[in-house]
């Protein structure tokens, strides 16, 4: 069993330990499906801080990773299973934003973008990127609830 991922342990494994929301969310969701996390690891490594420059949650996509390996596919012309994945894409979303209020990093830090350095200042002096944690908890919890659906 899959230890719950908690804003605590999400600031262990993002401040301390040194990897990015998306990688943590992948490495939450490995555990949960008992799968191996070192290659998603590294794939999901590039998705942090909306891939580097503000854009969808690096939480987010790493939640979108681990539904597409548990509902995607890997054959052409799975038409059902690309459209079961793309409702749950959807599903997923939908809950985040309306928990958070948006989907990319931008919009979460309160409009400044993490990848331009006097953005970033601001993020950092003003403490913008502190509910960071709590959101990759809850993008995990809302992974788990649709994972436990499966």
């Amino acid at each position: 069993m899959a230890e719950k991922m908690t804003a605590e342990r999400a600031f262990e494994l993002t401040s301390g330990q040194g990897f990015h929301c998306s990688q943590v969310v992948v490495m939450h969701g490995c555990e949960v499906l008992g799968m191996d996390k070192d290659l998603l690891l590294k794939v999901s490594g590039g998705f942090g801080g909306g891939c580097f420059h503000g854009d969808i949650c690096g939480a987010v996509t790493g939640a979108l990773m681990m539904l597409g390996a548990v509902y995607g596919y890997n054959q052409p012309g799975q038409k059902e299973q690309n459209a079961i994945l793309v409702g749950k894409i959807r599903e997923f979303e939908k809950r985040f934003e309306e928990k958070y209020g948006a989907l990319t990093c931008t919009a979460l830090l309160g409009g400044y973008n993490i990848s331009i350095p006097e953005q970033a200042k601001i993020i950092m002096e003003q403490g913008l990127n502190k509910n960071c944690p709590a959101m990759i908890a809850g993008a995990c919890d809302i992974l788990d609830d649709m994972l436990a659906e499966k």
